[in-house]
C-alpha cells in the first residue's frame, strides 16, 4: 500500500489547470485522452519569485486512429511552461528526445534550473 501511495505521489501534478492543459494537448495531437497516465512530474526550472515554472513529465497513452486495429501504445516526453501572470499553460508532447531537450533549453533559459 505504501508503494502504491508513493507512486501516486510521484505521478501527481498537483495542479488541475496543468492536468487540463496536458489533456487538451493530447486531444489536439490525436492521442487517447482517457487512457493517458501522466508520470514523474518534476519541476525543471523556475524564475524568481516563482511566476514562471517549467515542469517535465512523461505520458503513457496510445494513438487514437479511426481504425482501432492500428492503435499502438506510446510514451510521450512532456514539458509545460506556465507564467502565473497569464492564464495559458504551454505544453509540449513529443516522442523525439532531441525536440524535447531543445524546447527544455529554450523554456529554461534565464531560469533557475533543477538538475
Amino acid at each position: 500500500m505504501l508503494k502504491r501511495f508513493l507512486q501516486w505521489l510521484s505521478d501527481w501534478t498537483g495542479d488541475s489547470d496543468l492536468d487540463r492543459a496536458i489533456h487538451a494537448q493530447l486531444r489536439r495531437d490525436g492521442y487517447a485522452v482517457h487512457a493517458a497516465q501522466i508520470r514523474e512530474v518534476r519541476l525543471a526550472a523556475i524564475q524568481r519569485p516563482g511566476w514562471v515554472q517549467v515542469y517535465r513529465f512523461a505520458v503513457e497513452t496510445h494513438t487514437a486512429p479511426q481504425n482501432p486495429h492500428q492503435k499502438r501504445p506510446v510514451v510521450l516526453l512532456g514539458l509545460s511552461r506556465e507564467d502565473g501572470r497569464e492564464s495559458r499553460i504551454e505544453v509540449l508532447l513529443t516522442e523525439d528526445e532531441a525536440v524535447w531537450r531543445e524546447r527544455l533549453e529554450i523554456w529554461s533559459e534565464g531560469l533557475i534550473r533543477r538538475r
